[in-house]
């Protein structure tokens, strides 16, 4: 029997090595390494903490990539939805590129990459359409934060404190939060908030504030010139992206990039087609596609978003760049000649900057201080066409009023020209040697890295992108934000607001 069955055994395994069917395999596959790795985003534009001067498209830019590819792309802008991001491949992964719509104040833009395995990965990046920084004639303002500093002069209830009592320290506009942008001009106050309204304060006399009711045919009604110690809002604006204060004349920028306009009309400064001072809002004529608003004495400037310049009011010393002067009201919109690629306008009293796409800038106008740049100044040196600033070149961001000028460089530093008696160039001069200063030749002393900039009537505010504030000028009923200061006395270099 043993041998019997070790021979059955012997063919069984001699039959199976012959062809016959092997058993299945069962060893299991290598398992694949686990996804551990996230994507990467990088973003290249727009610049984190930049300052949009103007109502511009912002342009996002970036590139995204995983060791195992890129499922999905989205961005967010503020509070909004998620979208989907289009993009291409590129080396490395995918890139992207949209133009979008800020709105008012500050602004953050999220994108986000997941891969297949479900891993997230997100950059984001932080910008601010709207003026930070804002002079009058001897108070100023600051945004922080979406809240509203004020200090200075108060005679008319600028500061928006309730009262006229003077500060000589920044304080606290208690009634407003999530300001966007804030404008300045003798002594009258404007604020836009992130929700597209408008609220102003201040003197009134010829109704800029703006707070009337339009007239009904046929029934009586008295004009609202009464000044206001508190903001109060503008009745019927709820889509404004920028205002711009005049100094008796309020300019505000819509999110259709129209322009409407209310105050002192007497030379067709509200670009109505008339010369009757309007105490609410009415459109400015023909004007579309705006992106930013400057306001004069009694002129006003427009700029579009294909960079050409339009002007309306006063003409008296060449203010409308038409290549002539005249003491004629000019109620409707007029473009500049022969000036294009222009990026950002700035007016003084009777002068206007216009900065172009190569960094360099033009302006016309009264040149009795030199504060058009060319070199020239006096009495009867009117620059009635744009002429180019002598030896200005770098330029980002430009700011004017009384008879000076100022100029924001891209390595930050400020430079400035026209009248400097009160040391309002910050160059560290001042006196009467100082009564005209024609050339942009000396900086602000010791400023670098601004962010944003303002021109008073004799004093500059300069904000650096650290959050430092710093002023320098005249220093008169607190115009400095500073309680260490001489009253009715200059500072010709910069000394620190001495914010909260």
């Amino acid at each position: 029997m043993l041998r019997r069955s070790s021979s059955l055994l012997l063919g069984a395994l001699l039959l199976g090595s012959c062809g016959g069917e092997k058993p299945p395999d069962t060893t299991p596959d290598p398992t694949p390494p686990a996804d551990t790795t996230p994507p990467t985003v990088v973003l290249t534009s727009p610049r984190e903490a930049r300052r949009l001067a103007s109502y511009q498209v912002v342009r996002l830019e970036g590139s995204a990539g995983d060791d195992t590819g890129v499922e999905r792309l989205t961005w967010r802008l503020n509070d909004g939805e998620a979208q989907a991001l289009v993009s291409t491949e590129a080396e490395g992964g995918r890139a992207f590129a949209l133009e979008l719509k800020p709105r008012p104040g500050a602004n953050t833009l999220v994108v986000r990459a997941e891969d297949a395995a479900g891993h997230l990965a997100e950059a984001s990046v932080s910008f601010h359409f709207g003026n930070l920084v804002s002079a009058g004639g001897l108070h100023g303002g600051t945004v922080r934060g979406g809240q509203l500093y004020t200090w200075g002069q108060n005679t008319q209830g600028q500061l928006g404190q309730g009262d006229t009592t003077v500060r000589t320290l920044p304080t606290l506009v208690a009634d407003l939060t999530r300001v966007a942008s804030v404008s300045f001009n003798s002594n009258t106050s404007l604020v836009v908030r992130e929700d597209g309204t408008v609220w102003t304060w201040g003197a009134n006399a010829s109704g800029q504030l703006g707070l009337g009711t339009p007239p009904v045919e046929g029934q009586p009604r008295t004009p609202d010139t009464v000044a206001r110690n508190r903001p109060t809002q503008v009745p019927g604006l709820t889509d404004a992206v920028a205002g711009a204060l005049g100094f008796s004349h309020t300019l505000v920028l819509k999110a259709d990039g129209t322009v409407v306009a209310f105050g002192k009309n007497s030379n067709g400064q509200l670009g109505d087609g008339t010369t009757v001072d309007r105490d609410y809002p009415v459109p400015v004529r023909g004007l579309t596609d705006v992106v930013k608003l400057a306001g004069g004495s009694q002129q006003s400037v427009a700029l579009q978003r294909d960079g050409t310049v339009w002007v309306w009011g006063n003409n008296n010393f060449g203010n409308l760049g038409q290549g002539t002067e005249d003491t004629l009201a000019h109620s409707e919109p007029a473009r500049v000649p022969g000036l294009t690629g222009v990026v950002d306008i700035a007016s003084g009293r009777d002068h206007v900057l216009a900065l172009q796409a190569d960094g360099t800038v033009s302006a016309w106008g009264l040149n009795v201080s030199g504060q058009v740049g060319n070199g020239q100044s006096g009495t009867g040196m009117e620059v009635r066409a744009p002429v180019k600033v002598v030896g200005l070149a770098d330029v980002v961001a430009v700011a004017a009023n009384a008879n000076f000028s100022l100029a924001l460089k891209a390595d930050g530093t400020l430079w400035g020209f026209g009248q400097n008696f009160n040391g309002q160039l910050g160059n560290g001069q001042s006196g009467q040697t100082q009564q005209a200063h024609p050339l942009a030749d000396t900086a602000v002393v010791g400023l670098t890295e601004l962010r944003d900039l303002a021109a008073g009537s004799t004093y500059g505010l300069g904000l650096r992108r650290d959050g430092q504030l710093f002023g320098w000028g005249w220093s008169s009923n607190g115009s400095l934000g500073n309680d260490e200061l001489q009253n009715n006395w200059s500072y010709p270099e910069p000394v620190k607001v001495k914010l909260p």
